[in-house]
């Protein structure tokens, strides 16, 4: 067995961090299974927020939405890709959280549990009601908003990477090719 030498070490253990899909930020940079904490959503959020968006992309929750918005959430608001930057005042933390605990609002007065205990098909009636602006115990923030920004969250990390423009059939064209997915 050979000595490693020191480089040789850290491009290993970069290889074994990009293949485990963890930045060196400590972010998940796809949801693939890994489990990384989050740093503004409580894992409940971070969950409720999956499932969410899941329904709005399908395949975001497996793309890491949670953990994308999270990243972004914690990061300097200059950084962010969130588009909820540009129809928001900050803080985005607050945007997102009452967003969250609004849906969990709209599920308990419309079928008396949260919104992570419901089928498929009454946590859309929860989106369609966001959508056309009729929800019964949601208000804040406007859920159509919500829905606007969750839906651009869930479309960037599903459709937005190379991998998601391959899903598509298309050709991923960019002038710059990223160090990482997001």
């Amino acid at each position: 067995m050979s000595d490693v030498g020191r480089r040789q070490f850290i491009v290993g253990a970069a290889v074994v961090a990009s293949a485990m899909g963890v930045g060196s930020d400590g972010y998940a940079s796809t949801g693939g299974g890994t489990s990384v904490s989050f740093r503004t959503f409580s894992e409940g959020q971070g969950n409720t927020y999956a499932a969410w968006c899941d329904l709005l992309a399908v395949g975001a929750a497996a793309a890491g939405v949670a953990h994308f918005a999270d990243k972004y959430l914690s990061a300097p608001y200059e950084q962010s890709l969130l588009l909820s930057r540009f129809l928001v005042t900050p803080p985005l933390s607050g945007f997102y959280l009452a967003g969250i605990a609004g849906i969990d609002q709209e599920s308990q007065a419309r079928f008396g549990g949260p919104f992570l205990s419901l089928a498929r098909d009454k946590r859309m009636e929860i989106v369609d009601a966001a959508v056309r602006s009729k929800t019964q115990a949601w208000s804040t923030p406007d859920p159509f908003l919500f829905y606007l920004a969750s839906r651009s969250d869930a479309v960037d990390v599903v459709y937005g990477t190379e991998q998601g423009f391959e899903s598509l059939g298309y050709p991923y064209q960019a002038h710059i090719l990223p160090t990482k997915p997001w």
